[in-house]
């Protein structure tokens, strides 16, 4: 009987088991569910254990996971049976599946809730995490470096320093490989940092995967369902037990640290962050504590770096190819990613006339390089994208119309904008032309130029703007700029005919001979050739021309056909010869800009200016000065001017009393008038400086040159009086006109006097000052004997032995912020402070002394004084009151030849 119940109990046992799969396949399910449910609370009590430990610095154990793996992966697997079951039971009778299809689902639901069972019994654990063994330093790529050493040493100052670091500076200049560097060269040697995190930026930041790369390096786990505020303040809890350095590359707009869960770094702390930039603004708006400013590499690391890209055979080449890569290298400007990408671009290069061609390609057309256009302008391009609009952006284009490195005068910006009609306002355009060079050098575009009034871009940024000027190189003639490459003949017509804006200045063009047909040419620059001859008919086919500037040629006429530029806005005539403008002008009835200074004009027809109504600045300083008030004939007549009802700038010669008084009396003419040159005026006997009403309306007036006048005798420097404030205040009310209170009003713009060739000419001191004058240039005026003379009253009162203060030296401050004095050629100069009266001069920076013989002691008080400029000669024979004042002087020399 044994044997027959050993046979058939696992009989009975499969025929029970199959039929109860088929039977009973509801209860399968629920007995898997149950088992389920309860592995599931287990696994959350587990992972609750590890959410614990992790805010803790602490990291699952490697069974725990795997052991919450199996639990995600039999729950996706159960859930799959239950859906199989749920979506039977909707189906009708005659639809369900056959006895087979239930026996089987049955049976993965008892597997199912087996193995539920199985994972369940082994989970029970001692410990559920251990401590984070973190990777402390990650190596970053990097490659030999030239000209950086004293830059990194720079930086790891700056960072001990403690606080924000920021790293900025144009694209390509070697921030990244500077940030690489420092983290393999220094911190990897650090013993007190816990952990160093490097993010990549980018233009286009995204906080959370700022924030998941720094739970990825500190041991914090992805949460999907908090927001970017909850997942900051886990990794705040866990960064503040900690020493990190944050290494951020090209950040593009402030990131706001806090939020995203990064300490705030005290003063002592251990913590580091260091980023990198090109805005320089956003270093500010970060609150970086210490700035470092990653420059192009100077001559020899860069020749070295760019040496190595070629290889060695460049060393062993010809003078003449190392001639032409020198001058390569140097056309690059230093700029580390142009180096090497033109370096490489010439590695297979052999024969010089290839040099030679890579020189003309990089200053005309850089992207034909290879690897320019996508290694060097591309990320060019994106500081380019940055600037705020297309004003800004124009503005840098037309910066590449000149020649490499130049320092471009604000003047000629605003004057080619408001020229190609960008806008109407000079004084608009004005302050946009600030508003884009404080927006070119935030965003990295713009070197240091000469002063606030100028701006210099890079030869890189300058071959970016032709690229992207050129429709990114697909249209090379469409900005035709071949500025200071030595042209003797312009190019051929036929490659004008397609050209937006030509620019050919500094070159050596003498003649135009052929007619071009331009009929998109809005930009024509020539400015700076010896240029002697147009031919006529030159401008007939230029429909759409703007601006044309001529400045700085030989030209001493017009071509005939002019008339033809009705759309022409500007026009630079500025330093030609010539003599006398053509009747044809009247037709430039759009133009904005006439500049006529330095010209030797002789004659103007009466009726050209009177037809320029539009026009806005007029510069004619240094040129015609012969005006007439009142009926003139045929010659132009000073009403001329002031009919011209839109000016905002005039610079004007004046040769006449009459035409001064003239000026003075028209309010629109003298509130417009920047710069006044006053000329072989026989009539003018004196000159009140401040008080006098002749200067009441010239508020923007910046410089005043006084020159020939052969019988001025006295400039006078005195106090707004009273009266004459009074007569003032009630004129100009009756008249409408902006009422000016007090003496700092007068000549509050005045920067410049020069006094030049007046024999006869003494400065007045009465009372007051020039509270704004920066510079005084006192040439060949042989009659003056000491920089300024006291008035009859102050002399008589310091010679009366009965006065308190008799016999004291009389301090006067005329001009308080005067920074340069220049005296040249005056024959009987004897003092510049006589024995009654001392000058001081508290803003004074240079004096320039040049044969003055008489002229032995040197009497001032200047206490900024930081140079003096005389012979050595002169120098050696001053006499000195005591030796501690020559020595302080002597400090300040610099020396003439």
């Amino acid at each position: 009987m044994e044997f027959v119940a050993a046979v058939f109990r696992p009989l009975k046992d499969c025929f029970d088991r199959t039929y109860g799969y088929v039977m009973s396949c509801g209860d399968y399910i629920e007995a898997m569910g149950h088992e389920m449910n309860e592995l599931k609370s287990k696994r959350d009590d587990i992972k609750r254990l590890v959410d614990g430990a992790e805010r803790h610095s602490m990291e699952a154990t490697s069974q725990v996971k795997w052991w919450l793996k199996c639990v995600a992966d039999l729950e996706v697997a159960a859930l799959r049976i239950e859906d199989d079951y749920r979506a039977r039971q909707r189906l009708r009778p005659e639809r369900s599946p056959g006895i087979m299809a239930t026996y089987y689902l049955s049976k993965k639901a008892d597997e199912m809730r087996a193995e539920a069972a199985r994972i369940k019994e082994k989970g029970n654990f001692d410990k559920v995490a251990d401590e984070l063994v973190q990777i402390r330093v990650e190596e970053m790529p990097s490659v030999p470096v030239f000209g950086m050493e004293a830059q990194l040493q720079e930086l790891n100052a700056c960072v001990r320093d403690g606080g924000i670091t920021g790293i900025y500076g144009m694209a390509g200049v070697g921030k990244t490989e500077l940030l690489n560097k420092f983290n393999n060269e220094f911190l990897i040697n650090s013993q007190d940092i816990n952990v160093v995190i490097y993010i990549e930026v980018g233009r286009k930041f995204n906080q959370d995967d700022f924030q998941r790369i720094i739970g990825d390096r500190i041991g914090v786990p992805w949460e999907d369902n908090k927001l970017p505020k909850e997942r900051g303040k886990v990794l705040f809890r866990v960064l503040s037990k900690m020493n990190f350095v944050l290494l951020l590359d090209d950040v593009w707009e402030p990131i706001k640290l806090q939020f995203l869960g990064i300490p705030v770094l005290k003063q002592n702390s251990m913590s580091k962050i260091v980023l990198t930039t090109r805005i320089e603004d956003v270093c500010d708006r970060m609150d970086v504590r210490r700035k470092l400013k990653m420059e192009c590499l100077p001559l020899e690391p860069a020749w070295e770096l760019f040496s190595e890209k070629v290889g060695e055979h460049l060393m062993r080449a010809s003078e003449e190819i190392r001639d032409h890569a020198m001058a390569l290298a140097m056309k690059c400007g230093g700029h580390p990613l142009a180096l090497i990408t033109v370096g490489r671009a010439m590695a297979s290069r052999r024969d010089a006339k290839e040099w030679k061609h890579a020189i003309t390609v990089l200053e005309s057309a850089p992207w034909q390089l290879l690897g320019m256009d996508t290694e060097v302008l591309v990320p060019l391009q994106e500081s380019y994208n940055y600037l705020p609009n297309d004003m800004i952006r124009l503005c840098l284009l037309y910066c590449s119309l000149f020649p490499e490195e130049l320092s471009i005068p604000k003047d000629s910006i605003v004057g080619y904008c408001i020229g190609e009609g960008f806008t109407d306002d000079l004084f608009t355009m004005d302050e946009e032309f600030y508003f884009f060079k404080d927006w070119a050098k935030i965003a990295s575009l713009q070197e240091r130029g000469e002063d606030a009034d100028h701006i210099r871009i890079h030869p890189m940024v300058r071959a970016m703007a032709l690229w992207i000027a050129s429709e990114f190189g697909k249209k090379e003639t469409k900005w035709l700029v071949r500025a200071s490459v030595g042209l003797k003949e312009a190019p051929g017509a036929d490659k004008w005919s397609d050209a937006e804006r030509i620019s050919f200045m500094g070159n050596h063009i003498v003649e135009l001979y052929e007619r071009p047909n331009c009929p998109l040419l809005k930009t024509l620059l020539l400015q700076s050739n010896p240029l002697s001859r147009i031919c006529d008919g030159f401008f007939q086919f230029m429909p759409s021309l703007r601006v044309l500037d001529l400045s700085h040629t030989s030209l001493s006429e017009l071509p005939s056909g002019i008339s033809s530029l009705v759309e022409l806005r500007y026009l630079d005539l500025y330093n030609t010869n010539i003599r006398s403008l053509p009747m044809e002008l009247e037709s430039l009835v759009k133009l904005r800009f006439l500049i006529l200074s330095k010209v030797p004009l002789e004659m103007i027809p009466g009726g050209v200016i009177c037809s320029l109504t539009m026009l806005q600045v007029l510069y004619m300083d240094h040129s015609y000065g012969d005006w007439t008030v009142g009926d003139s004939g045929s010659c132009v007549n000073f009403q001329e001017l002031e009919s011209l009802r839109r000016l905002q700038a005039l610079d004007i010669t004046i040769q006449s009393l009459e035409t001064l008084e003239q000026l003075s009396r028209s309010y629109r003419l003298a509130v417009s008038t920047r710069n006044l040159l006053i000329k072989t005026c026989s009539s003018l006997t004196n000159l009140e400086l401040t008080s006098a009403n002749l200067w009441k309306n010239m508020s923007n007036l910046k410089r005043v040159w006084i020159a020939r006048c052969s019988n001025l005798a006295e400039v006078i420097i005195d106090r707004i009086k009273e009266t004459d404030d009074r007569i003032k205040h009630s004129r100009d009310k009756l008249q409408g006109r902006p009422i000016v209170d007090g003496e700092q009003h007068i000549l509050p713009n005045l920067h410049d006097l020069i006094l030049q060739g007046l024999p006869k000419v003494k400065i007045i001191y009465r009372e007051g000052c020039v509270p704004n004058l920066a510079s005084l240039f006192i040439q060949y005026c042989h009659g003056l004997e000491e920089l300024l003379t006291l008035s009859e009253k102050d002399q008589e009162m310091a010679a009366c032995g009965g006065e308190e203060d008799a016999g004291t030296t009389k301090v006067i401050i005329p001009f308080p912020n005067l920074k340069e004095l220049h005296l040249h050629g005056l024959a009987n100069f004897r003092t510049l402070s006589s024995g009654i009266c001392m000058l001081q001069f508290p803003s004074l920076e240079t004096l320039k002394i040049v044969e003055c013989p008489m002229l032995k002691k040197l009497k001032l008080c200047a206490s900024g004084l930081n140079k003096i400029q005389c012979t050595r000669e002169w120098w050696d024979g001053l006499q000195w009151e005591d030796e501690e004042a020559k020595e302080s002087f002597e400090l300040l020399l610099r020396p003439m030849s």
